[in-house]
Formats: structure tokens, C-alpha cells, sequence
């Protein structure tokens, strides 16, 4: 760099030396042309001066010319900006702290984003993929979340050549990998043999996956490391290839490792290992439909040939795929359904999805949130910049003396103008420097609130973020000081200087104080949306009390039992916790509560007529006492008993009885009592409705605190149960009894593992991270905003009592009270902050569609929200002007009289 300098000065210095024999040569020649007509040697050169114009002068119209003068004027601009903000240390500090909050705000934001929004798959030319999706009523069992399909149409899917120069498909869930002394809960993928080959994805080390491993059920034992579990769990051993471990208690052999880039195609979900589908039976025992057509539960992606669009692929594959249903419903063993489910099976359609992303459960209850933050950061960036903008008007007016006299003698307005930009732009990139710092702490408390699949992140494309944003801000910021200096009367400035420098830009400085004021009204209204959400959720709880109550998982059937021993072990389980010192009560069911997953099924009713639901109703499996564990009322009927279990020694199917909620018998029962009567599961003519219902219990939350669902329980014991979550109500806290829980279980079976034992309340807790992370850092946002509307508004009413200090001197020394003097300054603020306020409520209803969605209990455009807001925002700023109107009324009338 210092070279280039260097070598710029040498050039630059030879070019000058050109310049100025070229102007001598043409001086000399004119001075000898006039010599010629009978001038003297003296004359005829201060002629040729004049007809020239002045050499300096040409010599600066030449350099204008001339780029590294440009250069070389914004290097002296940017030297004297640093000087001059050196020598204003407090204002110095305020705008770049301001603007600090704002881009440092935005780059973890734009951070988390990036990650979950922006980025594309780290494989080869991941624009090419697509996700294959069922459209219309596919006739299936699901077993997973969205955009599911059967094992066997990924495979039809494959022999399509003629569109896709590959597909794969991918099932992602958890198993237990013992590598040590302890099996551990991990996630994984169930992927085909084409997975890796299709995503252009290389090993690490070893080989990976492929289509010798998708041959054969129970033939390829085999597994594929993520890297980060062999880093940070094996210690990266580099003979780690070869080495054998257990899978569900199961032995495979590890024949490779991931690139440490790739953590799968579905963020959040990044698994430990990778296993071939045909080994599904050892990954996923409690579910082995590998060859059902009608078991859907993989997601299928393709990758197009080069120079189709997914739109083309989508038109045709609709023949093919109508033909493969018309065959498909002529197979034995086809479900017997009515003719409208029938008609609406083979009206389906197969939906082909730019995927370059993956796919992500995550990604899709993550987006709404992240796009609100956004919104606030950029908000509260505006408010900065709006903050700054008015400090620089201020500093501009009080220059005003300088800039006019700089205008006198001969600068120009863009000069001028570029000196002020030098201003902001330092500012900027101080606040941006500081910003970017501090972006990793921010969304590491980002990070507390969602996926440690993610991470604080900062990397170059959030640098050239930053960098865009920091020169954005620079330039707003500069632009208004610079729009006052362009409309300064020289002439009457050079005459009126001291009222000019003290009167400049107040109305500009006005209106950027009711910008303020607006947008802090917005911020802290989205802030108390978003806190009364958390605290309705809060008071609605789970419909029971969750204060002594604890739950966990035990899986012995994906530790080796088989099904009918992994149940005995669950009833030891079961049968040893209600043993223990200090459990008042304990059942068991087979899913965790408030966790977001669950099963459900359309059900068909035999009451005065026969009646199908007309959405699906959400189950669950449960032990008897089940409700009076987690005190849940039942309002109607009985509990599971004995008599309600099925003779496991018979032929008979399904469950005997059934207890449904509140809500499901108001739906489908009205008034009556549901007791007594029957239903079933499915939607099909021939469904049999031969379950009994049996009671009717109080409704509770499921999936999450927003639960209104229909829900329905039947007995736990009506079949194999080889796993489940255990819930056990303490006395006292229940976290103390978290060793004797453990110890409990290590009696029927030592290395059994227990997975995610936590107490209701953390649970819920963990249920509201979304709710609690909006609550927090729009409250967050909120505060600063108010901080720095403040600011804002104190600096505008100190301005303005300097400018009417002579005003109030004389009303009081005509007679003026104190209050009417204070009243002057505070009607001011009063204004601005009622047009602030008028500004912004059309915006909190043009934005009330981007928030209603993360709502609860509370409606976008809240009064009593939009009340407090402003009521705080209005005490707040009303107090900050208070402090300038009481220095105004506390001038003596002489003094005021006196100030120039």
C-alpha cells in the first residue's frame, strides 16, 4: 500500500513538473509574439498574464481534471472530518453508539437470517434441486412432517431419467448410538443409496453411502459419521473407518465421514450419521413399512437435468403420474374407500418445489418470527439515523459561521457538502466497526432462544451486510445537514450570522424528532403485543397444574427388546417409579407433551346417524390415571380400567374404549352426552365405530399453549408398548427427585438410557422460546428506540429554548408567569409528540398483518396496547422536555434581554 502511495506522490510530482513547463511554454511564446509588435520584454509579459487568466488558476482547472485530485480532496475532507470530531468528543460518542445499536442490531439479525432463510445447500450446484410433493388426498399413512412420499414412489421417481439426473430421498429421526459405555440419543437420517452421489457430495475420509448399500433389506450394517460427531465425540481418531458400533443396540460398521461443510439438507436437523434405508427396520423399529406403497414418510428430492425448469419437470410428470394412480388403485390390496375419496385420489398431482435450500420444519416456524425482528431492527436503524441525522443539524448549524464564511471566500456548496458527508461517513463506519463486534454477543443471545443446530456466525457475506448498511446509514445521515447547507442565503447569513447560526434548521430538526417519535411508537406497541402474548400464554398454562410434575423417555425396544419384552419392561418401569420415596402418582403415555409433534386421524362417529369428522382429531396413547397424574378433571364418564383392555390372546384388534375432550364432544355431540356411544378411526366406508367412549375430560394443551384442538385418548396396554414417556407427580420440587428417578431405572435395566427428563415447567418454558424471544428483544428495542427519542427530543428543546431565550426574556419582563414561559417550550414538544403519535398508528395497522400471526390472545391493533404505548412514550418525552422549559423559565428578563 505504501508502495502504491509512493509511487501515486511520483507520478503526480512528475505531472506537475509537465504542467508547469507546458503553461511557461505558451507564456513564453505569447510574451514574444507581443514583444514582436514593439512591447517591452516587461509589458508584453504581464500582457500575456492576462490574456492567460492567471497561471494558479489554470493550474487548478487542469488538476480538477485529474482523478487523484479528487482523491486527494476527499483524503484532506476525511483528515479534517477527524479532526473536528476529535475535538467534539461527547457528540462523537453519542452518534456512533447510536448508530452501533442499529447495525450491530441488524448484522445478528441479518445473521440468523442469512443462515435460515438465504443460504443455499453447501453441494454441487444446489440450484438444480427439487422437492417432490403430493398433491391431493394420497390415501396414506403418515409417519414424519410435510411434503412426505412412499419409499416405493422414490424409486419409481428414479427410473424418470428423462427429467432428473438423479433423485434421492431422506427420512430424518433420532436413534441411540452406543460408541463408549452409554448409548446416546442422536439425531440421524434414513437416507437412499443415491443420496450422497445425486447431492455431489465427498467423504472425508472412507467412502459414503451409495446404491450398493440400497439393495437388500438387513443387508448393509452400515453408517456414515457427520464430521462434527467425530471431532467432538471421537476425538476426530483417524482410524475411525472400519470401527464397529451400535445402532439401537444393533452393530454397524462406520465406512465413512461427512465433509465437515455438509450437515444434511434439512437445517436444524443436523444429523450425527447417516443410515441406509434398507436398514430401516434397525433404525425405526416401532415403525418398518420400507415397501408400503401407502406408507408415506420420506422426503423425495430430485435434481433436474441442466436447462430444465422445475416448472417444465412439473407439466411432465403429470401423465406419468396419472397413469401410476390409475394402476395403483386397480392393486390388490388397494384401501377400500368411498367414491369421492376415490375421485379425489386419482384428481392428485405431483408438485415439484425449487428446493436449493433443503427443506426445514425449522425454517418454516422460524421465518414469520425473523422477518418481525427484521422489520424491528430496521425500525430502530431508521430511529438512529434519524438521531444522528438531528445531532449533525445541529452541529451544522452551530457551524454556520464557518461554512458561510467557507462559502465567502469561494468554496463551493458541493465542496462544502462533501465535507459533511466526510462527517457522517466517519461516523458510520465507527458505529458500523462497533456494530459488526458486537453482532456475534447479540445473536448468541439469538441463539438462546432457537436451534443449536445454528450458530453466531459472522461471516463475509454479513461483513459486506454491514458494510452496504454502514454506507447506506452514512449517507442518510449526511444528506440532511447537507440539503440545510444548500439553501443558506449567503448574503443575508454574512449580515445576521448569530441569529442565522442560531435559528438554522429548527423546523427540519422538528420533524425529524416527530420520525422519532413515530417510530418508537411503533416499536414499543409491537413490544407490548408481543409481551402480552407471552404473559396470556403464561396465565392459560397447560390446563393443569404443572408445578410438581416431571416426565421422560424410555425406549427399550430401540435398545434391543423385542416388542413383547420391551413392554414388560415398560410395566417394570411403570410398576418400580410408583415405588419410589416421594411420587405420589406416575403414568405412562407414548408421546412427550408440548413438544410440537403428534398423532392424529380422521374419526367416524355412530351416534343418531353415522357422522366422519370433518378434520383429523389428535390422539393419544395413555396409561390408566394418566389425567389424575397430570390433574386433568375429567367432566363426564370414567378412567381407563383393566376391563377396558383387550385379550392380547385373542384375534380382536384396536382398542375397546375411548375417552374424548371437551371440545371434541361439543363439536360432534352438541348438547348430549357423547358417553355410550362409538366411533373409529379413519374416514373410510368401511370403518367399524366399535370403540366405546367412556369419559369426557377437560381439554389441555398438546402440542404447544395455543392448543384449541379435538383430542381423543385411548388405554396405553391395547398393544405392544416398547416405549413412551413416563409422567410422575413429586411432593416437593420435582427436580429433587430427578437422582431417585434414575436410580430406579438403572434397577430394571442399567444401561437403559433416560431421554430428555425435564419437569413440566421447563417444558413449557422450552414451548414458549419463540413467544419469550420476540417479548424480549422487541422489549429491548423498545427501550433503546425510547432512549433515543429522548435524546432526540431533549437536544430539539434545548435548541429551541437557546433560539427564544431573547423571546422569553421579554414576555416575562412584560409580565409573563413562570408556567406560561415553561408552557412556550412545552406546547412544542406537545406537538411533536402528537404528530408523531397521528404518524404512526396508520403504520401499526399497515403492519398488523406481519405480526398477527405470532399473536396470541391480543389482536394486531390493541387499544389498550396502543394506549399504554403512547401514554409511556408521551410521559417519557413530556419529562425529557420538562428539563429545557425549566432552564427557559428561570431566566432572569435581564440577562435574556442582554443575549445575542
Amino acid at each position: 500500500m505504501r508502495r502504491l502511495l509512493n509511487l501515486l506522490r511520483s507520478k503526480r510530482g512528475r505531472m506537475e513538473q509537465d504542467l508547469d513547463r507546458e503553461l511557461r511554454y505558451h507564456l513564453d511564446r505569447r510574451a514574444e509574439d507581443l514583444m514582436k509588435s514593439g512591447l517591452s520584454e516587461t509589458e508584453a509579459r504581464r500582457q500575456a498574464a492576462v490574456e492567460f487568466g492567471g497561471v494558479a488558476q489554470v493550474q487548478e482547472e487542469v488538476r480538477d481534471t485529474w482523478i487523484w485530485r479528487w482523491l486527494d480532496d476527499r483524503s484532506r475532507d476525511i483528515r479534517y472530518a477527524f479532526r473536528t470530531l476529535l475535538r467534539s468528543p461527547g457528540f462523537t460518542a453519542t452518534a456512533v453508539l447510536s448508530l452501533a445499536l442499529g447495525i450491530g442490531a441488524n448484522a445478528a439479525i441479518f445473521s440468523l437470517l442469512d443462515q435460515v432463510l438465504l443460504r443455499v445447500l453447501p453441494v454441487k450446484e444446489p440450484e438444480r434441486l427439487v422437492l417432490l410433493d403430493w398433491k391431493g388426498n394420497p390415501v396414506s399413512v403418515n409417519w414424519g412432517s410435510g411434503n412426505l412420499l412412499s419409499y416405493p414412489l422414490c424409486r419409481d421417481l428414479q427410473e424418470l431419467d428423462q427429467f432428473f439426473d438423479g433423485v434421492f430421498c431422506r427420512h430424518p429421526t433420532s436413534a441411540y448410538l452406543l460408541t463408549g459405555q452409554q448409548p446416546e440419543p442422536v439425531s440421524i437420517e434414513i437416507v437412499s443409496g443415491s443420496y450422497f452421489r445425486v447431492l455431489g457430495v465427498r467423504p472425508e475420509l472412507g467412502r459414503l453411502i451409495d446404491d450398493s448399500d440400497d439393495l437388500r433389506p438387513e443387508a448393509h450394517p452400515v453408517v456414515v459419521l457427520s464430521y462434527n460427531y467425530w471431532k467432538n465425540r471421537l476425538g476426530g481418531a483417524p482410524d475411525v473407518v472400519g470401527r464397529k458400533v451400535l445402532v439401537n443396540n444393533r452393530p454397524m460398521t462406520v465406512i465413512g465421514i461427512a465433509p465437515a461443510i455438509f450437515r444434511g439438507v434439512d437445517l436444524g436437523q443436523g444429523p450425527a450419521l447417516w443410515i441406509p434405508a434398507m436398514m430401516k427396520r434397525q433404525a425405526t423399529p416401532e415403525f418398518n413399512e420400507l415397501f408400503n406403497r401407502r406408507a408415506f414418510w420420506m422426503h423425495v428430492f430430485g435434481r433436474l437435468k441442466p436447462g430444465i425448469s422445475a416448472e417444465r419437470v412439473k407439466a411432465g410428470l403429470q401423465p406419468w403420474f396419472k397413469s401410476m394412480l390409475e394402476a395403483d388403485a386397480q392393486r390388490e390390496g388397494f384401501p377400500r374407500v368411498s367414491e369421492e375419496q376415490r375421485r379425489r385420489y386419482l384428481a392428485s398431482t405431483i408438485d415439484v418445489i425449487p428446493a436449493a435450500r433443503g427443506r426445514s420444519d425449522l425454517r418454516s416456524r422460524l421465518e414469520e418470527p425473523l422477518f418481525v425482528l427484521m422489520t424491528g431492527t430496521v425500525l430502530l436503524l431508521l430511529l438512529a439515523c434519524v438521531n444522528v441525522a438531528s445531532l449533525f443539524l445541529a452541529r451544522a448549524a452551530a457551524r454556520n459561521l464557518e461554512l458561510t464564511t467557507r462559502l465567502a471566500l469561494g468554496a463551493s456548496r458541493g465542496r462544502i457538502t462533501w465535507q459533511l458527508l466526510a462527517d457522517s461517513m466517519l461516523i458510520a463506519l465507527g458505529g458500523g466497526l462497533l456494530g459488526f463486534l458486537a453482532a456475534p454477543a447479540v445473536s448468541q443471545v439469538l441463539l438462546s432462544f432457537l436451534s443449536d443446530d445454528l450458530s453466531a456466525r459472522i461471516d463475509q457475506r454479513v461483513f459486506v451486510f454491514t458494510f452496504l448498511v454502514t454506507v447506506a446509514v452514512g449517507a442518510l445521515c449526511g444528506l440532511v445537514p447537507a440539503f440545510q447547507v444548500s439553501r443558506i442565503a449567503l448574503i443575508s447569513s454574512l449580515k445576521e450570522r448569530a441569529r442565522i447560526a442560531a435559528s438554522g434548521g429548527v423546523r427540519l430538526r422538528k420533524a425529524l424528532v416527530v420520525g422519532q417519535v413515530a417510530f418508537t411508537l411503533i416499536l414499543l406497541i409491537g413490544a407490548g403485543l408481543f409481551v402480552r402474548t407471552l404473559e396470556r400464554l403464561q396465565t392459560k398454562g397447560p390446563g393443569f397444574a404443572s408445578g410438581s410434575l416431571l416426565m421422560f423417555r424410555a425406549d427399550p425396544v430401540s435398545n434391543g427388546y423385542s416388542d413383547s419384552n420391551a413392554t414388560q419392561v415398560m410395566r417394570e418401569l411403570l410398576a418400580k417409579l410408583k415405588d419410589v420415596p416421594g411420587v405420589e402418582r406416575v403414568a405412562v403415555a407414548n408421546s412427550h407433551l408440548l413438544t410440537g409433534g403428534t398423532s392424529s386421524s380422521s374419526m367416524t362417529i355412530q351416534s343418531d346417524k353415522r357422522i366422519v369428522t370433518d378434520r383429523a382429531v389428535h390422539y393419544m396413547r395413555v396409561s390408566p390415571g394418566f389425567f389424575s397424574t397430570l390433574g386433568a378433571q375429567l367432566v363426564a364418564g370414567r378412567d381407563f380400567e383393566e376391563r377396558d383392555l383387550r385379550d392380547r390372546n385373542s384375534k380382536e384388534t384396536g382398542s375397546r374404549s375411548i375417552i374424548v375432550s371437551e371440545s371434541f364432544a361439543r363439536r360432534y355431540f352438541g348438547g348430549s352426552s357423547p358417553i355410550g356411544h362409538r366411533l373409529g378411526f379413519g374416514n373410510r366406508p368401511g370403518t367399524a365405530a366399535n370403540i366405546e367412549i367412556v369419559g369426557v375430560v377437560r381439554g389441555f394443551s398438546r402440542r404447544n399453549l395455543r392448543d384449541e384442538i379435538e383430542q381423543a385418548f385411548v388405554p396405553f396396554w391395547d398393544r405392544d408398548s416398547g416405549d413412551g414417556t413416563f409422567y410422575v407427580k413429586v411432593l416437593g420440587k420435582p427436580e429433587a427427585a430427578f437422582a431417585s428417578i434414575r436410580a430406579a431405572v438403572a434397577q430394571v435395566d442399567p444401561v437403559l438410557p433416560i431421554v430428555n427428563m425435564v419437569t413440566l415447567d421447563d417444558q413449557i418454558d422450552q414451548s414458549l422460546t419463540t413467544e419469550r424471544m420476540l417479548a424480549t428483544l422487541s422489549s429491548g428495542f423498545g427501550a433503546i428506540a425510547l432512549l433515543l427519542s429522548v435524546v432526540g427530543l431533549y437536544g430539539v428543546m434545548s435548541f429551541v429554548v437557546t433560539r427564544r431565550t431573547q423571546e422569553i426574556g421579554i414576555r416575562m419582563a412584560l409580565g409573563a408567569t413562570r408556567s406560561t414561559a415553561m408552557w412556550l417550550v412545552v406546547r412544542d414538544a406537545v406537538v411533536m409528540i402528537g404528530a408523531g403519535t397521528a404518524t404512526a398508528l396508520p403504520c401499526v395497522w399497515a403492519l398488523g398483518r406481519l405480526v398477527e400471526a405470532q399473536l396470541f390472545g391480543v389482536r394486531a391493533v390493541d387499544g389498550l396496547t396502543i394506549a399504554a404505548a403512547s401514554s409511556l412514550l408521551a410521559l417519557v418525552a413530556l419529562g425529557a422536555a420538562m428539563l429545557p422549559a425549566w432552564r427557559a423559565a428561570s431566566v432572569s428578563p435581564t440577562e435574556a434581554l442582554r443575549f445575542e
